[in-house]
């Protein structure tokens, strides 16, 4: 009903209020590398502190669902009377936080219960991705594609009149239409160095492209891309599962990168490709990008796409937005080429969006994101 920024880092902390975080590990994927970094935020700001970790989407039983809400019901139980916050990491295909926390609002008036939706619209998108139809996916898509209305209204059953927060304006704009009782609010995608990085114009003459393989993500594009790109430009892949793709000559595949490895995979590139597309025949998503994210971070130019939520960046300076609106897939890549082989001569062109980019990453930084997030829960616990 409500949708707005989650306002600027606050003097106080959540005191006196307990704050149960659900989400993701680690080793998880993206959404699990993004709810590490999130809790480590939290932890020096919120005293009383939990969290309740689960694997990867698809992995869970009916039982371990089970187990892991009433694991969140004792700790809600336990708070001796004081406001809890539960706060869960939603994202597509992972049922792993989102049945544990439904319904939980309903224990008690100052249990104020939000997410955070990685794909947005969907809140999880298959409702009933346990480990029996993850293991038998034909199946899965069997109940779950000719049965999306109802997904959806499941979903807006669960959603009900919480605090949603979404990492683009097309994402808040797309929770809106699909939950209109709850309240939503934009929170960038925090972004932190990882360590200092070489100025773009002075890197080497390459281009890169970035990210865990899977449908959607452009990597099928590779050789294309390579045919269209003058000789002289090297393209350097980094990801995990990029180690599985074909070998091609002037295309540099180095797998998986840790993160402490991120300022010299991106000192060695002088902007970031990210031909992004269709992923998914449920309909589209507009999900926050953590590819484009470690780019800002380490501050190098993106070219990309207008899929999802990309296109909003075109207003920002350092993101070239190659439209893909009335181009054929072949002409998108072509013009991705081209404006990547431009930007990488222009060494004014680079500097330019570098210094856009050093904007980007301070109304970024960690602390003004998890700021927004405390105060938001702290006027959500007071209007209860």
């Amino acid at each position: 009903m409500a949708a707005g920024p989650v306002g600027k880092p606050g003097a106080t902390d959540l005191d006196g209020v307990r704050l149960i975080y659900v989400a993701a590990e680690r080793a998880a994927g993206g959404v699990g590398a993004y709810s590490e970094v999130f809790a480590g935020m939290l932890r020096p700001r919120v005293a009383d502190f939990h969290e309740v970790r689960h694997p990867r989407p698809g992995t869970d039983t009916v039982a371990e669902l089970r187990a892991r809400r009433r694991a969140i019901i004792e700790l809600i139980d336990t708070a001796d009377g004081r406001p809890v916050v539960v706060h869960g990491e939603f994202s597509g295909g992972s049922v792993e936080s989102f049945w544990p926390t439904a319904g939980l609002e309903r224990r008690r008036r100052d249990v104020l219960v939000s997410a955070t939706v990685h794909d947005p619209p969907g809140l999880v998108w298959w409702p009933g991705r346990v480990a029996f139809l993850e293991q038998r996916k034909l199946l899965n898509h069997a109940v779950h594609f000719p049965l999306r209305t109802l997904s959806r209204a499941v979903e807006r059953r669960v959603a009900g009149s919480r605090t949603l927060f979404a990492m683009s304006d097309a994402g808040v704009r797309s929770l809106l239409r699909a939950y209109p009782d709850t309240t939503v609010r934009h929170a960038h995608m925090p972004v932190w160095s990882r360590g200092e990085v070489v100025s773009a114009p002075d890197r080497p003459k390459a281009v890169g492209l970035f990210g865990l393989v899977y449908r959607g993500k452009g990597f099928e594009h590779v050789e294309r891309l390579r045919g269209l790109l003058p000789d002289d430009i090297v393209i350097r892949i980094a990801g995990r599962g990029t180690e599985a793709l074909p070998a091609i000559d002037g295309v540099e595949i180095l797998g998986g990168v840790d993160d402490a490895d991120l300022p010299a995979y991106f000192s060695s590139i002088r902007a970031l490709i990210v031909p992004y597309g269709a992923r998914s025949p449920y309909g589209e998503a507009f999900p926050g990008s953590s590819v484009v994210t470690d780019a800002i971070a380490h501050l190098t130019p993106v070219v990309c796409t207008g899929h999802g939520a990309l296109g909003e960046l075109r207003a920002e300076g350092g993101v070239r937005v190659v439209d893909d609106d009335g181009r054929t897939e072949d002409e998108t890549v072509g013009e991705l080429a081209k404006a990547a082989a431009d930007l990488v001569e222009s060494r004014d062109r680079l500097s330019e969006m570098a210094e856009a980019l050093k904007a980007m990453r301070e109304v970024r930084e960690p602390d003004e994101v998890v700021g927004g997030y405390l105060e938001t829960w702290a006027r959500s616990l007071c209007r209860a």
